[in-house]
C-alpha cells in the first residue's frame, strides 16, 4: 500500500492500525518499537498526515530532527521548526530539540491543541526536558495522543518507561529473519589481560574509567586492528568506545598500521565532523573511532562493520551501538560485528548472541539469518513430531537478494513481471519497476536503504523468489542461445562457460544503464 511518495510496508501498516485501536481503548501515551532501519520515522510521519490537526515532534539530535523533516516531507508535510534562532511554533507541524523547547522562554510561547505528539528515540522521555514539555502540551481539557518511537524503549537501565503503553513491537531478530535488515556476523576477541571481574557498576553500567583502564593495560587498539585486518579489512568501521581517550587511542592504532581512520567526540567542531564523515561515506576514511556521539541519529548504510570496544551490561546501549551496521543496501551482503568484549565469561556482559538468542559460534561461522532459520526449522520439526526432524527452510525473504549495479544504479530481475530499479535523485533514490506494461513508481525520495526494501516487499508480493535469490540453483547453469543473443544485440561479448546468473546480471545492467 503506497501513501504519497512511499510505499508502506505490512508491519508499518500493522502498527497504524495497533495504535488506532490502542487510542480507542483509552491509551494516550503510546510505545511504537521498531529496530533501527525499518523505518519508525515513516510511521509517524504517516500517523500525523492520517489524524491531521497540529502536531509536535520532539528530538534531541541535529540528525533526528532532519530526518523527520525529509520523512514529514515525503508524506507531503512542511514543518516548521523549533532549534537555536528558529522559533516557528506556530506552524502545523513543529519540529522541535526539546533542549530549546524545554526552556521556559521558549515553552510558554508555544501554542496548545496539539492533536499528536511524537518523541524520537523515546527511551530519554523520563528526563526532565520531556516531562516539563509534555506537561505544557498536555495541560488542556483534550490531551493530545503522544507517540514514544525507538528501537529500545527501555530506559538505559531496562526499566519501561513510565506511563507509557508498548503498542506495537517487532524484533531486531525478526526483522533480520524477515529479509528487512542486514545479516550480522560476529567474531569475538579474547583480550588476554582483561579482567571483566573487576569491573565495579554504576548507574546500571561499567565505570567508565574502570573499563577504559582495562581495556588500554589489555592492548585493545591493537587487538582492535589485527581482527580488522584480519575478518574486516575491505569494510568501513565504526568503533564504539567507554571513553573519548579509548577513541583516540583506537583510531591512532589504526591509523599506524596504515588504517585511514579519524575519531568523532562531543567536542569536535560540526564542520570538522561532517568533513569526516563524509570521507567515511566516499571511501578515504575507512574507520571512524567514537565514544557516545554515534549511537543515535546516525544513518550511514554503507557501514559494514561495527567494532563493539565498550563493555555494557544495557542491552539499550548494545542495541543502539550495531543498529548502526543493520541497514540493508544493494551491495552490502552483511555487517561484522567485531566484539572485543564478548569473549568472556561474565553473565552480565551484553553481546550479540545474547540479543538475537543464538549461539555465538553460529553467528560466527553462518551469520544470523542461517542460525535464525536453523533454529526456527528445530523448533518447528520438534513441535511437528516431538522430535527433531529434516525440513527444508526458505531463505528468500531472509537473504539479500541479486541486485546488479549498473553505473550509479542498482537493478534487479524479475523475468517477466520486469526489472526492480533504484535511480539517485539528488540525495534521495526512486524505486521503480519497469515491465512491458510502462514504468511504476514504487517510492520517491527515499533513503537508498528504504528504496531497496521497498523494492524488494514487490519482489517478495509478485513472487519472484527463484529468480531474484543469490543461491537459485537456475544461476550456475550455461548461459541460454536466447541470453546469448540478447548480449549481442546490447553489444555484451559472450564468453565460453558464462551462466544463466551471469549472462541475467550483464542484461541487468544494459537494461538500466544511461536510461531514466
Amino acid at each position: 500500500m503506497s501513501q504519497g511518495n512511499v510505499a508502506l510496508r505490512d508491519y508499518q501498516l500493522e502498527a497504524l492500525a495497533a495504535i488506532e485501536r490502542a487510542e480507542a481503548g483509552g491509551v494516550r501515551r503510546q510505545v511504537l518499537a521498531l529496530p533501527t532501519g525499518t523505518g519508525k520515522t515513516v510511521v509517524f510521519a504517516e500517523l500525523i498526515r492520517r489524524r491531521g490537526g497540529r502536531a509536535l515532534v520532539l528530538v534531541h539530535r541535529d540528525e533526528l530532527l532532519t530526518q523527520a523533516l525529509d520523512k514529514l516531507a515525503v508524506v507531503g508535510l512542511a514543518a516548521g521548526v523549533v532549534k537555536a534562532e528558529r522559533d516557528e511554533v506556530d506552524a502545523a507541524v513543529v519540529v522541535a530539540s526539546v533542549q530549546t523547547l524545554s526552556r521556559t522562554s521558549r515553552l510558554d510561547r508555544l501554542p496548545l491543541g496539539f492533536r499528536t505528539v511524537v518523541i524520537d528515540e523515546c527511551h530519554h522521555a523520563a528526563a526532565d526536558t520531556y516531562q516539563r514539555v509534555l506537561a505544557r502540551v498536555e495541560s488542556v481539557d483534550l490531551p493530545p495522543l503522544v507517540l514514544g518511537v525507538s528501537a529500545t524503549p527501555e530506559r538505559a537501565d531496562g526499566i519501561p518507561l513510565e506511563g507509557f503503553e508498548v503498542v506495537y513491537r517487532r524484533q531486531l531478530r525478526d526483522m533480520i529473519a524477515a529479509g528487512y535488515l542486514s545479516d550480522l556476523r560476529a567474531v569475538q576477541v579474547r583480550l588476554a589481560r582483561a579482567d571483566y571481574e573487576q569491573l565495579h557498576t554504576r548507574a546500571g553500567d561499567f565505570i567508565e574509567a574502570e573499563t577504559e583502564a582495562m581495556l588500554l593495560d589489555a592492548d585493545a587498539p591493537e587487538h582492535a586492528v589485527r581482527a580488522y585486518q584480519q575478518h574486516a579489512s575491505d569494510r568501513r568501521a565504526l568503533v564504539f568506545t567507554p571513553t573519548v581517550k579509548v577513541a583516540y587511542a583506537m583510531a591512532d592504532a589504526f591509523a599506524e598500521a596504515g588504517v585511514p581512520a579519524a575519531t568523532i567526540d562531543a567536542g569536535t567542531p560540526l564542520d570538522e565532523r561532517r568533513e569526516i564523515l563524509a570521507a567515511f561515506r566516499r571511501g578515504p576514511v575507512r574507520v571512524i573511532a567514537n565514544c557516545a556521539v554515534l549511537t543515535e541519529g546516525f544513518d550511514e548504510p554503507l557501514i559494514d562493520c561495527i567494532i563493539v570496544a565498550r563493555p555494557t551490561k544495557s542491552r539499550v546501549l548494545y542495541v543502539q551501538m550495531i543498529g548502526r551496521g543493520s541497514r540493508k543496501v544493494p551491495v552490502k551482503d552483511d555487517c561484522l560485528i567485531v566484539d572485543l568484549v564478548g569473549a568472556t565469561d561474565r553473565h552480565d556482559l551484553v553481546t550479540l548472541d545474547k540479543v538475537l538468542n543464538v549461539p555465538a559460534r553460529a553467528l560466527r561461522k553462518r551469520g544470523a539469518v542461517a542460525a535464525i532459520s536453523e533454529q526456527e526449522a528445530q523448533a518447528d520439526g520438534r513441535a511437528a513430531s516431538g522430535h527433531l526432524v529434516a525440513q527444508a527452510v526458505d531463505l528468500f525473504a531472509k537473504r539479500s537478494l541479486h541486485w546488479v549495479r549498473a553505473g550509479g544504479r542498482f537493478a534487479l530481475s524479475l523475468g517477466t513481471a520486469g526489472t526492480l530499479v533504484l535511480l539517485p535523485v539528488g540525495a534521495s533514490w526512486r524505486a521503480v519497476v519497469r515491465s512491458r506494461e510502462g514504468i511504476k513508481l514504487l517510492g520517491d525520495r527515499l533513503p537508498l536503504d528504504y528504496a531497496q526494501g521497498t523494492a524488494e516487499d514487490y519482489a517478495r508480493n509478485v513472487g519472484a523468489g527463484a529468480l531474484v535469490d543469490p543461491a537459485a540453483p537456475w544461476r550456475a547453469a550455461l548461459a541460454t542461445p536466447r541470453q546469448i543473443v540478447a548480449l549481442e544485440r546490447c553489444g555484451i561479448p559472450s564468453r565460453p562457460g558464462l551462466t544463466k546468473g551471469e549472462a541475467s546480471d550483464l542484461l541487468s545492467a544494459a537494461f538500466v544503464g544511461g536510461r531514466a
